[in-house]
């Protein structure tokens, strides 16, 4: 649809990403020749658009979200994501989620089986050796898995298992640790070319992982759903998660470092969007717009009615460009995409959200 197409364009993909896309006539090769106009637009085109076709005397003024205080809103759950939070309402359900600390994808789970959990860490670590043996074997290879380990002084059981996990790329070996913490399980992949390096580092970032006191605001520590981290920013975080709610609403969270601040925002891709006619089937009317500052960084947002033949759906966006190699100033983008009703409420949903965002190492 093409209202999906804008909307990726928008919040989600990057004009270098887009380009990287192959060539199959698909919607990427359209998205593809789009992006190479935007790039050709001289600010002073951006400029004359934006003040014509996306801009009023209100939103010259600049939003600032309040703060949040310490603990969630009521009706609201607090997550802990990488080195920031945010207050979600308590009935939206947490549909996805992922985390990058120093190239290794990390996740931490509680036991379900209250007393001797054996039974069921013993079946996750199967469940997981069962998936990497499905994998795609390199051709000069006898088979997946490397060798299969027990480790000493990872909390108190520890697995690991070396294999290929990209059967193109053989000379970047993968590893998968598993790690009892007593409440919790703590499962790690990663890989590299210099086996050594890669031991070393998930050794320190297991290593590191202390189990629960979520409220406690750490300047040098990652979070994740039940513990944290407590290491400083390297390189390679990311976070990324995808809440549900009702009114059919979805909320995107993204964050991840960059190495180069992009020169175009959220508003400055949609202003380019509709200069170009990306999506020709598609009307955008235009809720708000405008710089806001959220969690103390300065941002922008933009609100939008897309619709097209199959209908109408809201679009909420905010996106911080970040710093370069900064953990605790990440790109961030948040988004909200829903079916079109009940406006008024879903926007009062959207500022309680943009409100509570608050970074976890001050």
């Amino acid at each position: 649809r093409d209202v999906t197409h804008l909307r990726s364009m928008i919040l989600i993909l990057k004009p270098a990403q887009l380009l990287k896309r192959p060539k199959t006539g698909s919607r990427f090769s359209r998205m593809e020749g789009m992006v190479k106009i935007f790039k050709n637009l001289v600010p002073a085109i951006l400029l004359s658009v934006a003040i014509c076709g996306c801009s009023n005397a209100a939103e010259k003024t600049e939003r600032r979200s309040g703060t949040t205080p310490k603990g969630a809103q009521q009706g609201m759950k607090t997550y802990y994501l990488g080195r920031f939070a945010v207050d979600v309402p308590a009935d939206y359900k947490l549909e996805m989620r992922s985390q990058t600390i120093r190239y290794a994808e990390v996740v931490d789970y509680k036991w379900q089986t209250h007393g001797n959990h054996e039974h069921e860490r013993n079946e996750l670590w199967a469940n997981k050796m069962s998936e990497i043996a499905r994998l795609h074997k390199p051709i000069d290879k006898k088979q997946i898995i490397i060798e299969e380990k027990d480790l000493k002084g990872l909390g108190s059981w520890a697995k690991a298992v070396q294999y290929y996990g990209n059967y193109l790329v053989t000379e970047s070996l993968y590893w998968t640790v598993l790690v009892d913490y007593g409440d919790v399980g703590v499962m790690l992949t990663i890989d590299g070319a210099d086996n050594d390096m890669t031991i070393a580092n998930f050794t320190n970032i297991l290593s590191h992982y202390r189990y629960g006191a979520l409220d406690q605001s750490a300047r040098d520590s990652f979070y994740l759903n039940y513990g944290k981290i407590t290491l400083p920013y390297l390189e390679q975080e990311k976070t990324y998660a995808r809440f549900e709610g009702p009114m059919e609403m979805i909320l995107r969270i993204e964050m991840a470092e960059t190495h180069k601040v992009e020169e175009a925002g959220v508003m400055d891709r949609l202003v380019a969007s509709l200069a170009v006619n990306f999506a020709p089937g598609v009307d955008v009317d235009k809720i708000r717009s405008g710089k806001r500052t959220v969690a103390g960084l300065a941002g922008q947002e933009i609100a939008t009615q897309m619709s097209d033949d199959n209908g109408k759906e809201l679009f909420f966006a905010w996106e911080y460009l970040g710093k370069e190699n900064s953990g605790e100033y990440p790109e961030i983008k948040i988004g909200v995409e829903c079916p079109a009703g009940n406006q008024k409420e879903k926007l009062k949903v959207w500022d309680r959200v943009l409100d509570s965002f608050r970074p976890l190492y001050k």
